[in-house]
């Protein structure tokens, strides 16, 4: 018999744990924090303890001196599962009040009510700790490796138990086996019936039901309760149905089989509680005969037996159900994760092949215009032209830096385009941008920029950052023929995990942290819902014919790539469009960036780089006699026979005596006749199955400090090169002018040489 309250405990992690403190003045505040956050789980813990305990204490009789299944010892395993952030000392003294109120014992126990206390705060800690050691810190009793583990944890936990307890109220060995017996199955019942039980009412069940109907559900649920009260009636009253079909007991595996598939874990210990609540009073009648016995303590234990016997099948039928269906449900969302994924990888090989046919059409476009270019300023730079003539030489090459401007927004695009990396402030690029955006945008439409005063320091390219700029402004000034108001502003957002998982099908690469972000916000007509998911494909645009190439926000989508970066639709309605633009924020970033200044005012044009040149120092004293400087002799590797022809020309000009080939194996096949060489330039993409950079490797090795500048429209390997072209330095993006190409040749020739 179990006539005392079992004490409870609970883990001590969690927030509303007691602290270790200094003072009793903290321990106090402590203590109100974690009762304050833990009350009502208590008050409802203990309302349930103390009405089990007495209709447990009220099945005990002078005839029946043993409960058939002691619930208060699965509730005391449940709080513990179910109050784990609650200090153990409040949820002992909850369940002891609480047993003490409802057995109308005195407050204070005896010496063996108080040992009976100790052996129920054993009892129920071992059950937990051994559950928790064994399938984690949280229990939920859906997989069926939880119900083993409740079974073996249950029957030591309750022998400890039953030991104690013997061990103080038994008269005699018989006496002790007797009562251990019986207790230990009621222990036992009392935890595997009525753990489970609270559990599944406490915490959220899985989805259980496949009709989405509430009352079709309910009626179901009575159906199902109706249907085991009938069963359970029949069977252990040993009513005969039609004067030769009795109803076994087994029979109540049917409704133990429906709860379980259709109800979960809360289906099947309500019904095995229905069950154990309507057969125990029918079987411990003098007449009874269903489980046989023939004294009640024989009757009893058949009992006992039996009611373990549905629990443990409807508990383990309603895990495996529960493994099924979450099985299932993982099935479905990996289904779905592939099918985004095929989608996403779609989407990515479609962008891929665009990128590359906008690259060769870029490279081929570059060649032709690098050509031209240096026709249009050997023009210019003629004497003797009219002034209509200028003019129109000079519109001529403004066409031609227009070209490149489009062709640039092709490689940025594909993302071919070389960066230009340094750190810098997105503020400060805002405000010295502002004053280009406010000539391209018209005066019907109201513009502010508004830049954070925060420091906001990235590490990338400058002026492609301003392109961005510059194309979501186009846009959003396009969207709003009839005015409108447009607003720039910056701000620092950081991204979650879920946050980059949204925008995953979009920008694979994106981490979480903290981005620099620049916001366009137009007041225009918005973008249709069906239009979304087709805004950075290239050559995409709602526009009119004519005013529009497509390649606005593809390009800005390239860049946020180079970038590791994000854009995006913050919101877009019939009230306006918010497009949002962010790169990694630096942290910790020194004040003093670059000593390169900013751009104050951008123009898209063609990619030109100017590279300074170092001033000469003033020299007092008298004059130094220097060498009469030398004319260079440069290798030209060129495969366009107009860019290589061009190119000789304007070096030729400017004082260097140049050896053109038209490939890399041509050049190492001629290496002996050319040498010596001061300068190789040459292309990075040719034909002949050798590439700019492994004809260059080649010559260095045969003469070691050979340099090398590189120049391409387009470079598929770009990204692969780790670093090795430099712009500015040994690269020259074409189409580029006369005077950028001799400026870089001159930072790799040094002093002594004579150029123009």
């Amino acid at each position: 018999m179990r006539p005392d309250p079992h004490a409870n405990g609970g883990d001590s992690a969690g927030p509303a744990a007691a602290p270790v403190v200094a003072s009793w003045a903290q321990w106090w505040t402590a203590t109100g924090v974690a009762f304050r956050a833990s009350w009502r789980g208590l008050a409802w813990f203990g309302l349930v303890y103390g009405v089990l305990y007495a209709i447990s204490m009220r099945l005990i009789t002078s005839a029946n001196p043993l409960a058939p299944l002691w619930p208060p010892a699965g509730v005391l395993v449940a709080g513990l599962l179910l109050l784990g952030s609650t200090p153990r000392w409040m949820i002992f003294l909850t369940s002891f009040v609480a047993g003490r109120v409802a057995g109308q014992g005195a407050l204070l126990p005896g010496v063996e009510t108080l040992v009976l206390i100790v052996a129920a705060w054993i009892e129920a800690r071992l059950v937990s700790d051994l559950l928790r050691r064994r399938r984690g810190p949280v229990i939920t009793f859906g997989s069926v490796r939880d119900i083993p583990a409740l079974l073996w944890a249950t029957m030591l936990a309750v022998s400890v138990n039953g030991v104690i307890v013997g061990a103080i109220s038994a008269d005699s060995a018989e006496t002790f086996w007797q009562g251990f017996i019986t207790s230990w199955i009621g222990g036992c019942l009392g935890i595997l019936l009525f753990t489970p039980l609270l559990v599944a009412w406490v915490r959220p069940p899985e989805v259980i039901i496949a009709s989405a109907r509430r009352s079709a559900r309910l009626l179901e649920a009575v159906a199902l309760l109706g249907l085991t009260v009938l069963i359970t009636r029949l069977a252990f009253q040993g009513v005969v149905l039609f004067g030769a079909i009795d109803v076994p007991p087994y029979a109540l595996t049917v409704p133990l089989i429906w709860a379980a598939l259709r109800f979960g874990l809360r289906g099947v210990t309500l019904v095995s509680l229905v069950i154990t609540a309507l057969a125990t009073p029918l079987q411990l009648e003098p007449t009874a005969t269903v489980l046989g016995g023939v004294t009640p303590d024989v009757r009893l234990l058949r009992l006992q037996v039996f009611i373990a016997f549905i629990t443990m099948t409807g508990l383990v039928l309603s895990a495996a159900r529960a493994e099924q269906r979450a099985a299932a449900a993982s099935e479905a969302l990996a289904a779905d994760a592939l099918v985004a994924s095929e989608r996403q990888l779609r989407q990515s090989q479609k962008m891929e092949a665009v990128g590359q046919l906008a690259g060769g059409v870029a490279h081929d476009f570059n060649n032709i215009l690098a050509a031209m270019l240096l026709q249009v300023q050997e023009i210019r730079a003629a004497t003797g032209l009219a002034p209509a003539e200028r003019r129109t030489v000079g519109d001529l090459n403004d066409s031609i830096e227009r070209a490149a401007a489009l062709t640039r927004q092709l490689l940025l695009f594909s993302r071919r385009q070389a960066k230009e990396e340094r750190l810098f402030d997105v503020g400060e690029m805002l405000v010295s941008l502002g004053r280009l955006l406010h000539r391209i945008v018209p005066e019907s439409c109201a513009f502010t920029v508004a830049a954070a005063t925060a420091p906001m320091v990235v590490r990338g390219d400058a002026s492609m950052l301003e392109q961005v700029v510059m194309n979501l402004v186009v846009n959003a000034r396009d969207a709003m023929p009839g005015g409108g108001a447009l607003h720039v502003s910056t701000a620092i957002v950081t991204l979650s995990g879920d946050d980059c998982q949204t925008l995953a099908h979009v920008h694979r690469e994106l981490r979480p942290g903290a981005y620099a972000v620049v916001r366009v916000a137009d007041t225009g007509q918005g973008i249709a819902p069906e239009h979304l998911g087709q805004l950075f494909e290239p050559f995409f645009t709602t526009k009119e014919a004519g005013k529009g190439t497509g390649l606005g926000l593809s390009t800005v989508y390239g860049i946020a790539q180079q970038h590791h970066g994000f854009v995006r639709v913050l919101s877009s309605s019939a009230a306006g469009t918010t497009f949002e633009f962010g790169i990694p924020l630096v942290v910790d970033a020194e004040p003093a960036l670059s000593a390169a200044p900013l751009i104050a005012e951008p123009v898209i044009t063609a990619p030109v780089i100017a590279v300074p040149i170092a001033e000469e120092s003033a020299v007092t004293g008298p004059p130094v006699p220097t060498a009469e400087p030398r004319r260079p002799t440069i290798l030209l590797v060129e495969d366009d026979p107009d860019v290589r022809r061009m190119v000789q020309r304007m070096l030729e000009r400017g004082g260097v005596r140049v050896v053109s080939v038209e490939t890399g194996l041509e050049a190492l096949a001629r290496w002996q006749e050319i040498a010596p060489v001061d300068l190789v330039l040459t292309d990075l993409v040719m034909p002949g199955g050798m590439s700019g950079i492994e004809m260059a490797h080649d010559l260095q090795s045969i003469a070691p400090g050979l340099r090398v500048v590189y120049t391409s429209g387009y470079d598929p390997e770009y990204d692969s090169h780790g670093g090795l072209l430099e712009p500015g330095v040994n690269f020259i993006p074409k189409p580029a002018s006369a005077d950028t190409i001799l400026a870089v040749i001159r930072r790799q020739l040094g002093d002594g040489w004579d150029l123009a």
